[in-house]
């Protein structure tokens, strides 16, 4: 099993570099969206050391702070000495910028108008993805206007185009469809369903996956294992529901035998995405040096072995009632 896959024909880590936490403080509908202020130098930092070390995925979305986290990477990668031309960005749309209570818009017209302005804040001249950042899970993929997707690809403004979904059943819904080549959805020790999809024979060479939260919004670490984890007012976690929050802290703690493995609990739930041998990648949120090397551990360790796979799964059985 490769720490990297094939993407129409470029090189990319299967561990990637979340993007959201870039957005820092700020609010949508009146609550707190982000996961709190960030050292932006300190951000900038994290991608450059990702970058030093063979994490050139980068995740962004045009909601993450209404644009500004996909201006701090772009600003990031202009100041990278590095070669930056092996970074490949994805970001995502649906949200209309500059409007007070707009639905969202999935639409192929919207979907010109994201990518052009995620170009312009990224400062690049194509992205690698532009998905549809969760779509309802019953959504009509067949009203798209499939040949303005197409015409971006063959402009060389995207490489692909795909959903990311808000649960499983918008994954089915997608893949039912036969909608873009891109997915994305929840994917990590507590919550494995989405396996069934992207270990389907059927999928192997069309889709590529990409797993989300694959530390659980941060909950699998070793703070949930020293004590209740709590979080500031301007941060989306602090939201949370209270009996979620109860039941991952308690499978979390089921796993404490994670951290008895190099590198802690974090970095053995981010090797654990590298242990299945399907063509996916995950995209832990990064927002500083310690995250980023988090990362960079697990890549260079790789995959668990089958006897701690086994242990997870019977640690934890079966996922949150309410997720279901």
């Amino acid at each position: 099993m490769s720490d990297h896959l094939l993407f129409n024909g470029n090189k990319i880590s299967r561990i990637g570099f979340g993007c959201w936490q870039l957005a820092g403080d700020y609010q949508h509908n009146g609550r707190p969206n982000g996961y709190g202020a960030i050292d932006i130098a300190e951000s900038e930092r994290a991608i450059h050391l990702a970058l030093d070390n063979g994490i050139n995925f980068f995740d962004t979305a045009v909601a993450y702070g209404f644009g500004r986290s996909e201006e701090i990477l772009g600003n990031a990668l202009r100041s990278y000495a590095g070669d930056r031309s092996k970074a490949m960005i994805c970001s995502k749309y649906g949200i209309v910028l500059g409007g007070e209570n707009v639905p969202e818009d999935y639409s192929a017209k919207n979907f010109i108008t994201s990518v052009e302005g995620s170009l312009q804040r990224l400062k690049v001249d194509r992205l690698g993805v532009m998905l549809l950042h969760n779509p309802p899970d019953d959504f009509d993929f067949s009203g798209l206007d499939i040949a303005a997707f197409d015409t971006l690809v063959h402009d060389g403004k995207i490489q692909a185009y795909g959903v990311s979904c808000r649960t499983h059943k918008g994954v089915a819904n997608v893949l039912n469809h036969g909608f873009g080549s891109v997915v994305e959805a929840v994917y990590n020790v507590l919550d494995r369903r989405y396996e069934k999809f992207f270990s389907d024979p059927q999928y192997k060479d069309k889709y590529t996956f990409i797993c989300r939260v694959p530390l659980a919004s941060g909950f699998v670490s070793p703070r949930t294992l020293a004590g209740n984890p709590s979080f500031a007012d301007n941060d989306i976690r602090n939201g949370f529901n209270s009996e979620q929050v109860e039941w991952v802290t308690g499978a979390v703690r089921n796993m404490a035998f994670l951290n008895d493995l190099e590198g802690g609990i974090s970095v053995s739930a981010l090797r654990f995405q590298l242990s299945n041998p399907y063509n996916t990648l995950t995209i832990p949120g990064i927002r500083n040096t310690k995250q980023a090397n988090d990362a960079i551990m697990a890549l260079r360790l790789g995959p668990l072995p089958a006897d701690v796979i086994t242990k997870i799964e019977a640690a934890v059985p079966e996922v949150f009632y309410k997720w279901r």
